[in-house]
């Protein structure tokens, strides 16, 4: 039963109604829906609905760039939830993202200071209701193209108006493009923030990328967007977010050859550095690499090697449950935060919290990097993208981190089931094209047409892409 692809027979399936639709697109890391056109008309209804629910996380997405109140974005999703149509099925992510949550909000029943909390608890559980509702809403590769695509929108517009309206920090201009310095930011809005948002905004823009069947324009558009953001980080002269992306350009040159043992490497290497920097290891390589930047060397990190003995004290104190989420700062000598997801974590919700958070990270990517070659790249250059951030600034709680996780964690399910709605809750048909998985490093796959006995030979008409 299995027959080689080639050009004619590809325009066979096209105009065969059991076959491809005229709206399909080629396969690779992910592709689109491919649901026969009559589908449509018979679920308008359901369709409007889906859309008006993609739509509004889309908003939120946008929003996310923004310093914005939170107080009307839980609402919001929750109601995307709802004109979905669907009853949620939560995943392993999701219970454990609403246990963390859950822990979170448990924390005002023992904070030193209920405002912090309360604020906090705020941040973290609109991050929670964003994941929950990405991974409920986006059910194709063309939602995520949506949702990522109106992040990567906002954090566009964010990067032209940190060029255009730079607000400055500093008594002159740089000397140089490196002369960090000097650092240029967006009026009322954190400075960190910014950079570590416009990294979020690369990091997005090569998933959507990697999307298979995705017009030549539009990924010249997703890719050009790469160094716009790129130079906003640099104008920013945050160092987290440039070793940020120093980092995952170095990933993704030697995951080329060996995508799944980079990805053991990271997923090994990155809890290791989160948990052991901050306790006191390595601190005369932190001290190098601050010196690289001879005119803001401070010996101490920017304080961060202050402050962090001081979280590790105040945790200990309460090592289970902590102090309350969002404690720390109020009650730290420095007037700053932790500066450190392990210790931010660890001082404000205890031992257990720690063990929340790690859990929805670990949930969220491990099956990503085990699902394919591709998937280890994806879930590897997160790990070390994210890693400098995670380290060194304030990140747990932003929403613009919470999206790429919801994002990233969707690859396997809409990989193995590009055409349903409904994404991972239901079972893929591993025949159909759509189970052609991408090309890597020049090795083409096969994939059985009629069953493990029937094996087809090479794909070699069909453009495909990965990371």
């Amino acid at each position: 039963m299995g027959e080689i692809l080639t050009e004619q027979s590809i325009s066979r399936l096209v105009t065969d109604p059991k076959g491809f639709s005229v709206g399909d697109v080629p396969p690779g890391l992910l592709s689109g829906s491919a649901r026969p056109l009559g589908t449509h008309r018979r679920r308008a209804p359901r369709r409007y609905a889906t859309l008006a629910s993609v739509a509004l996380v889309s908003g939120v997405a946008f929003l996310a760039c923004w310093s914005v109140d939170q107080t009307y974005l839980g609402p919001a999703l929750l109601l995307a939830v709802v004109l979905s149509g669907r009853m949620p099925r939560p995943g392993l992510v999701d219970v454990l993202a609403v246990l963390f949550g859950a822990w979170v909000v448990a924390s005002l029943g023992w904070t030193v200071d209920t405002s912090a909390t309360r604020s906090a608890v705020y941040l973290y559980g609109t991050c929670v209701l964003l994941l929950i509702a990405v991974r409920h809403v986006v059910t194709t590769t063309r939602d995520l193209l949506a949702v990522g695509g109106a992040f990567l929108a906002g954090c566009l517009l964010r990067a032209v108006e940190l060029i255009r309206e730079p607000s400055l920090t500093g008594p002159t201009g740089r000397a140089g493009a490196f002369d960090l310095t000097i650092r240029y930011g967006i009026e009322g809005f954190n400075i960190n923030l910014t950079a570590y948002t416009m990294v979020a905004g690369i990091l997005l823009a090569l998933l959507m990328g990697a999307v298979g069947g995705l017009p030549r324009a539009a990924r010249v558009v997703l890719y050009a967007s790469v160094p716009l953001l790129g130079y906003a980080v640099l104008l920013s002269g945050t160092r987290g977010a440039l070793a940020a992306l120093v980092l995952g350009a170095a990933y993704l040159l030697c995951s080329r050859a060996a995508p799944r043992t980079c990805w053991r490497v990271a997923a090994f290497v990155v809890p290791a550095a989160l948990i052991l920097i901050p306790l006191g290891m390595g601190e005369a390589t932190l001290l190098r690499l601050d010196g690289l930047v001879a005119d803001r060397a401070t010996g101490d990190l920017a304080g961060r090697m202050l402050v962090w003995p001081e979280a590790v004290a105040v945790w200990w104190q309460s090592p289970l449950a902590g102090i309350g989420a969002g404690a720390f700062t109020a009650v730290s000598s420095w007037g700053i935060g932790a500066h450190s997801l392990l210790l931010t974590l660890g001082a404000d919700l205890g031992l257990i919290g720690v063990l929340c958070y790690a859990a929805v990270l670990t949930a969220a990517v491990r099956p990503v990097g085990n699902a394919s070659r591709p998937g280890a790249r994806l879930a590897g250059l997160f790990l070390v993208t994210f890693l400098p951030i995670w380290l060194t600034g304030h990140w747990e709680s932003a929403m613009a981190a919470w999206l790429p996780l919801a994002l990233v964690s969707l690859v396997p399910a809409l990989t193995a089931n590009p055409t349903g709605a409904g994404g991972r809750h239901r079972r893929a048909d591993r025949s159909g094209p759509d189970a052609v998985p991408p090309r890597l490093g020049g090795r083409r796959s096969e994939v059985p047409l009629a069953g493990p006995a029937h094996p087809a030979p090479q794909v070699g008409v069909l453009a495909q892409h990965a990371l």
